[in-house]
């Protein structure tokens, strides 16, 4: 994997994200703090990662995505996993499911169940 290149687009999305949360926060607040948490993950920023993972899903939930919030509690989840903490990861898929399963999205349930 090309570790360069993918951090220089990761860092254009974030800097496009930053520009569009100055029109619409509500919108875009969760979303940008998700991809900083991804960000943050790809540079060995495991602490600030955990904060804007937590943030982004405090965020969506506030603004009523419960779509992306699921999405924030499963990439904790995969955070978690990564960092051999078993516990956590369990309560935050099942964080995800419970958004998945208020949103409707069957797919996604049975995914999870896997």
């Amino acid at each position: 994997i090309d570790t360069k290149k993918w951090l220089g687009i990761a860092e254009q999305h974030v800097s496009t994200f930053r520009g569009w949360i100055n029109h619409s926060k509500w919108n875009f607040e969760n979303k940008l703090l998700l991809l900083e948490a991804e960000l943050c993950l790809l540079k060995g920023a495991t602490e600030s990662s955990e904060e804007k993972y937590k943030a982004a899903i405090e965020s969506a939930r506030r603004h009523k995505f419960v779509h992306e919030e699921g999405v924030a509690w499963e990439l904790l989840s995969s955070y978690w996993k990564k960092c051999g903490k078993v516990k956590e990861e369990r309560e935050c898929k099942k964080a995800a499911f419970d958004c998945y399963e208020k949103w409707g999205a069957k797919a996604l349930l049975d995914r999870l169940r896997t």
